[in-house]
């Protein structure tokens, strides 16, 4: 009986793992123009507000729950976000036309290569 409790529990636990990181979300869903620094941080500020904003339709549950894996996942966002910064920051001061200019002049001397 005691092994299908912990089974449960790393069930559960997993699935609160897996419900989705608001670092890797933000920063999939956010454009160039608008990528800053801890993006998942304020994506978890956003749905939090939306939820208790009265701009969810969502039931009184819902809402609790959406709110417990918001605020499980904050520790792990502040952690992913930190250890980003240096990409972020690349990023944000990389101009976008420079960093297509230095990949497609590392991609054409494997193009002639292979034809």
């Amino acid at each position: 009986m005691k092994s299908d409790i912990g089974r449960w529990m790393v069930v559960v636990f997993m699935s609160f793992l897996m419900s989705g990181c608001s670092s890797i979300r933000a920063r999939t869903e956010t454009s160039d123009k608008d990528w800053t620094v801890y993006p998942g941080i304020q994506q978890d500020i956003k749905d939090t507000g939306r939820l208790f904003g009265g701009k969810s339709s969502d039931p009184g549950w819902a809402k609790g729950l959406v709110t417990t894996i918001l605020i499980v996942d904050l520790p792990l966002t502040i952690a992913f976000d930190t250890i980003v910064v240096p990409y972020d920051l690349y990023r944000i001061y990389t101009p976008k036309h420079s960093r297509e200019k230095t990949e497609s002049h590392q991609e054409s001397p494997q193009r002639d290569m292979v034809r």
